[in-house]
Formats: structure tokens, C-alpha cells, sequence
């Protein structure tokens, strides 16, 4: 398979970023790099899926500026392939602090307030459950099946304000957008990534 992984960001990528994408086992595939500079998040990541599409890939791995990837992140992704699949990291608070919160929002939850923590997705992961599915998350590491997009509307990433659940960041917007074409999104266990705050926050 043909595999495109992009970076959406504003400036630049860390360089402890790039060196975990570099250093990505491919699992016998093809991979494809890029990054696109210079836009908001929402217009950046509609601008990978653009890409992806033109360049006709089967899936686009999308990574955060600051996101440290575990090595086998991409083996384990495609393993038992989901149609959406992210891995997980700690939210950004304080840099300083870690209080084991995820990006990774429990299943039934269309408020988007019941987090997982990264000890609750280790228990999954302990009692072998790896592919576990969600009500959605951030894309801070995202695997997604390029055909998905054929699937729901454009802009495919947005900000947007609700009556009910109040303003969703473009990476929700995409996790509802999923919800109401009923295409599942999964969470992977045992891909826990570093977020590059003052120093690398790891969940692993």
C-alpha cells in the first residue's frame, strides 16, 4: 500500500517529530512525506486530504508538529486496519504537569467531556483489547482509509459552533462528520506517543 504522511502545522516541525517519522518501521509499504506550512490547522489538514487524493494513496497518517511516534506506530496502526484508527497522547496543560489525560473521548459521549486516561488505555491494551472504538479524538496521530473522505462532506475538517456541544476543533468536526455517516473511529493501544511540551510527555 501507499501510505502519505503529512504534517499540518503553522511554522515548524520538531525536530524530535521528524526523527520519530523517520525512524517509522514502514511495515513493507510505501511512504510518502510531506508537510504543509503556513495555514490554520482545519485549512492545512483539508489541504493533506487534498494531496492524498491526488496523489492516490490508500491511507494518509496524519502527526502533529509535536507529536513523538513509537516506531511500531504504523505496523500497529495497519494491523487489523480501521477505517479511522488514532494513537494517543497526553493533552497540553501545564508543561510541568502530567494528570494522565488523554485526547481520546469515550464512546457515547456526543459532549465530547469523558475522557480516557492513558492508564485506562493501557488496560485495554493488557488484556489484549488493541483496536478499541471511541466517540472520537484528537488527530494528533490519525490513520485514515483515503476513501473515508469520499464518504462525508467538505470541508472535511472545520471549526464550528453548535447550540448544543458549544465550538468543536476541526479534528472533532471531522469525528462527527464520521458519526453521521456511521464510520467508526478506533483508538490503538498500544500506540501511546510523546507530546514535545519542555520536554518529551510521554504516555507509554
Amino acid at each position: 500500500m501507499k501510505i502519505l504522511i503529512a504534517v499540518p502545522t503553522f511554522e515548524n516541525i520538531c525536530p524530535d517529530t521528524f526523527k520519530s517519522i523517520y525512524e517509522l518501521d514502514p511495515a513493507g509499504h510505501q511512504l510518502v512525506f510531506d508537510y504543509v506550512r503556513g495555514y490554520d490547522c482545519a485549512t492545512a489538514r483539508n489541504n493533506i486530504v487534498a494531496q492524498s487524493k491526488n496523489e492516490k494513496v490508500d491511507y494518509v497518517l496524519m502527526v502533529d508538529s509535536d507529536l513523538v511516534l513509537p516506531k511500531d506506530a504504523l505496523k500497529n496502526l495497519l494491523e487489523d486496519p480501521k477505517d479511522v484508527c488514532l494513537g494517543f497522547c497526553a493533552r497540553r496543560t501545564d508543561p510541568l504537569k502530567y494528570n494522565g489525560v488523554t485526547c481520546i473521548y469515550k464512546l457515547g459521549e456526543f459532549s465530547f467531556t469523558q475522557h480516557y486516561t492513558a492508564d485506562e488505555l493501557k488496560d485495554f491494551r493488557e488484556n489484549g483489547e488493541h483496536k478499541v472504538q471511541i466517540h472520537g479524538g484528537g488527530m494528533a496521530c490519525a490513520l485514515i482509509r483515503v476513501d473515508v473522505f469520499d464518504r462525508i462532506q467538505y470541508p472535511w475538517f472545520d471549526w464550528v459552533n453548535y447550540k448544543t456541544i458549544g465550538q468543536l476543533s476541526e479534528d472533532l468536526y471531522f469525528c462527527v462528520q464520521c458519526k453521521n455517516a456511521d464510520i467508526p473511529i478506533h483508538v490503538d493501544t498500544r500506540v501511546g506517543c510523546g507530546h514535545v511540551l519542555r520536554y518529551v510527555q510521554n504516555v507509554m
